[in-house]
């Protein structure tokens, strides 16, 4: 008897050795994808624009191949380690503020049972909502539009900067080669910090998040832009996000996978092994 059990002993050691084992921690990490989408448009076509079918064609086949959606406050949760993901989450973002994100997608997104970040651009916005508005093919969304949105549920409201969207005089928020540092922090905060009162005053709504316009940063953008108190920080730089619980510092570089528009949603999924 003993001798049988000596050999199950070893036998199941000898199993134990061989069969490969987790990493450390893996059971607390997520792979997730966070699709860019700019304009949705039945006319104009290129790499920032989708048709309202490709959009709806999108987010049913992230759902056919087991793709869940979350939130902002999911991922938040999830990287302080208070809160879990499912096994293959997805977020969607917009960027821009475009008025067609209202007109075509808030729809689709509903019925899709999809949520998205909206990173709105404050001087885009005034200038639809003192100028010409609704226009389907360029206008931006107005302030009353914006809170409108966040109202609905389906959108989170983002920060895309009041007026540093743009290549000129910087790239984006990027420093001027002529601006001191000082020069250079006040005019970030206060551009940033003047989005925020308009969207509070205008809107109603506080901005979660903050994404880099043309994914421009640096060292000295990160510092500023991170000590502004946003849930996340969003870039352009195009890979799937790996996330480990309580990783609480991830939420300040979440990276973004621009949603080409001259792809099929299969093309465009397969290229970035969302499978």
């Amino acid at each position: 008897m003993k001798k049988a059990i000596t050999v199950l002993l070893l036998s199941f050691m000898l199993f134990c050795l061989l069969s490969p084992s987790p990493a450390l921690g893996e059971e607390d990490c997520r792979d997730l994808p966070v699709l860019m989408y700019h304009s949705v448009s039945k006319t104009q076509k290129g790499v920032y624009f989708v048709t309202p079918e490709q959009l709806r064609g999108d987010l049913g086949e992230l759902k056919a191949r087991g793709y869940e959606n979350v939130t902002l406050a999911e991922v938040k949760a999830y990287l302080m380690g208070k809160g879990d993901l499912p096994e293959k989450p997805v977020m969607i973002t917009f960027d821009d503020g475009h008025y067609n994100n209202l007109y075509y997608a808030l729809d689709i997104l509903r019925e899709e049972g999809f949520t998205a970040v909206l990173h709105v651009i404050g001087g885009f916005t005034e200038y639809s909502s003192t100028h010409e508005k609704d226009h389907v093919e360029y206008s931006h969304l107005t302030w009353d539009e914006i809170a409108t949105l966040a109202r609905s549920g389906v959108f989170e409201i983002g920060s895309h900067t009041y007026k540093m969207h743009d290549y000129k005089p910087r790239f984006g928020i990027k420093r001027k080669k002529s601006e001191s540092s000082d020069d250079y922090e006040k005019a970030l905060t206060e551009d940033l910090t003047r989005l925020e009162r308009a969207l509070l005053i205008k809107s109603g709504v506080i901005p979660v998040s903050f994404a880099y316009p043309f994914g421009a940063y640096d060292e000295e953008s990160e510092r500023i832009v991170r000590s502004l108190g946003y849930d996340a920080i969003f870039t352009c730089y195009e890979r799937v996000n790996r996330l480990k619980r309580g990783d609480a510092d991830k939420l300040s570089r979440l990276w973004r996978i621009n949603r080409d528009g001259t792809l099929t949603t299969g093309a465009f999924l397969e290229r970035h092994l969302l499978t």
